[in-house]
């Protein structure tokens, strides 16, 4: 209420009026989250129990391991999310961003 006040105050009537039309309308639209999402955030989550916090770093290596391994089940089984989009298979996903397997197990 305070901010449909201040939005008010701030503008005039019809400015004010057209941008809570368009506010309105977009959440009308609003979707809920997809099942992929949903998985993703689900996967994320027992990292973020261990963890205890993350940071940027540590959020991106994630995305790249999530969208470069193989899948387990559903539609797309033994495909990575990298490989359906490219088409490009991915032998080892730690390899493709530049970190390939050492030639000394010391």
């Amino acid at each position: 209420l305070g901010a449909y006040k201040l939005i008010y105050t701030e503008l005039e009537e019809t400015v004010a009026d057209e941008l809570m039309a368009k506010t309105s309308k977009m959440l009308a639209t609003r979707h809920m989250a997809s099942s992929a999402i949903e998985g993703f955030n689900a996967t994320l989550r027992s990292y973020l129990y261990v963890r205890k916090g993350v940071n940027q770093g540590f959020l991106d290596l994630f995305q790249a391991w999530h969208n470069l391994r193989a899948r387990r089940w559903g539609r797309h089984k033994g495909t990575s999310a990298y490989e359906v989009l490219t088409g490009k298979k991915v032998a080892d996903w730690l390899t493709l961003l530049g970190f390939p397997p050492s030639k000394s197990y010391h």
